[in-house]
């Protein structure tokens, strides 16, 4: 018996027995269930409450890191952790959530165990005086894992530097459900709707919202819990919350979106964390053109081409997407070419299905 255990934030289960979702943010969860379902679980971790709840949040933001450790604690997740052969932790908060049952139960137990990178070593520094012991805790859930698989290019390189064995690190892009995200037909010349879509605090909300004003003639809409946003009042812009954590708005409501988009912008800050990977991703398989910042933290600087398969934008001056913007939407052959490129791209370099094909290998399967 070769035993798996998923370690998810809360609400996944319920998601993944759903089909308004696609596969990608359960990292192979929903093809090694189909394969291998008796032997396949889930634990999730919840934000708990009272004393505890303080003191995570206290050493959160003392550590800059998501020290959610007492969140898996109690019998029957320690139970399962024990009696697993393999465990996969989705992001670095489901690390440092199983950090405490690793460092008592990983060599006693012989558990292998994975983790996925987006952004451990990216994170602002709150206290510069902490920031030994910020590398330390980094480095000692390093110690318990067998493999780290990164996102991002860019924190890959920055790994190989700090962490000797080479042999844990594997970078590995991030891959989307191209079967979900697709689109009988292509880039739709009658379109003129702009998107953006996004949450986390490398987006640019500010670049963004100077973007909208400056182009009242055309229609925005913007996917967002972002407060800035939510509270914007513009006659060009359609203001929808959603994230995919909160479940307000499912796949299939997404996917909608972005069949009736001409354009997907994604305005980033500077950072080494591959932001905007997913939606730019998404958007791209269903043939909808992508222009993005350019920061060091692109997940792949060889096969994405500017003007050939994506649109780049270096510049935080909003007249300089401005300008992007309007010319994109005068040359219909460029958008065309930059659809059909993309969707071909992303369906060949990062199919779910070649992803789920690694992870049964890679766990012995």
């Amino acid at each position: 018996m070769n035993k798996i255990t998923y370690i998810f934030s809360g609400g996944r289960i319920n998601k993944a027995n759903s089909n308004s979702y696609a596969e990608e943010f359960f990292y192979g969860y929903k093809y090694l269930k189909d394969k291998h379902h008796n032997n396949i679980s889930i634990i999730e971790f919840n934000n708990i409450s009272g004393f505890l709840n303080k003191i995570e949040h206290k050493l959160s933001k003392a550590f800059s890191l998501p020290l959610y450790i007492f969140s898996t604690i109690n019998k029957k997740n320690l139970k399962s952790i024990k009696e697993t052969d393999n465990l996969i932790l989705i992001s670095e908060s489901a690390g440092f959530a199983s950090l405490l049952p690793l460092i008592f139960f990983k060599k006693k137990y012989n558990i292998k165990t994975y983790m996925f990178v987006m952004g451990l070593y990216s994170k602002k520094i709150n206290y510069k005086i902490l920031k030994i012991f910020h590398n330390a805790l980094i480095s000692l859930l390093v110690s318990h894992l067998d493999k780290l698989y990164f996102l991002g290019i860019e924190e890959y390189n920055i790994a190989k530097n700090r962490i000797k064995k080479h042999e844990k690190l594997v970078f590995k892009p991030f891959h989307i459900d191209c079967e979900f995200w697709n689109s009988k037909d292509l880039l739709n010349s009658d379109k003129n709707q702009i998107l953006f879509i996004g949450n986390d605090g490398n987006r640019d909300f500010n670049l963004l919202i100077n973007i909208a004003k400056l182009m009242p003639d055309k229609k925005f809409i913007f996917v967002s819990s972002n407060d800035k946003l939510l509270n914007l009042e513009l006659p060009n812009v359609t203001v929808l919350r959603g994230s995919w954590k909160d479940g307000l708005m499912s796949d299939l409501d997404l996917k909608k979106i972005y069949h009736d988009s001409k354009l997907v912008i994604l305005p980033l800050k500077k950072s080494t964390q591959p932001s905007g990977q997913s939606v730019a991703l998404q958007s791209m398989s269903m043939g909808i053109p992508v222009l993005i910042t350019k920061t060091n933290g692109f997940w792949d600087k060889v096969k994405f081409i500017d003007n050939e398969n994506i649109l780049f934008e270096s510049s935080s001056n909003p007249d300089s997407w401005v300008n992007k913007i309007n010319y994109l939407f005068k040359n219909t052959e460029l958008l065309n070419k930059i659809s059909e490129n993309s969707s071909n791209l992303v369906k060949e370099n990062y199919n779910m299905k070649e992803f789920n094909k690694y992870l049964e290998k890679e766990l012995g399967l």
